[in-house]
């Protein structure tokens, strides 16, 4: 069995981070069953959906027309 880290974050979602992976994995690359032998609780942390997106820099120097519909 492969070894996850469940890690919990405060907006209240999961994921699952394979911490080693067995040797079927390795040779198969056939996920099998779960074992979670870590758990974490981010108190601070978005997960990355829940994380506010970045405006790149650039993205203020682009001219955007009004479209004629």
């Amino acid at each position: 069995m492969c070894d996850y880290i469940q890690r919990e974050y405060c907006c209240g979602h999961f994921r699952w981070i394979a911490s080693k992976w067995c040797r079927c994995y390795t040779v198969t690359h056939k996920r099998c069953q779960p074992n979670v032998s870590e758990f974490e609780y981010r108190a601070n942390d978005l997960c990355g959906e829940c994380k506010p997106k970045p405006i790149p820099a650039w993205e203020s120097m682009i001219k955007r027309t009004k479209s004629a519909v």
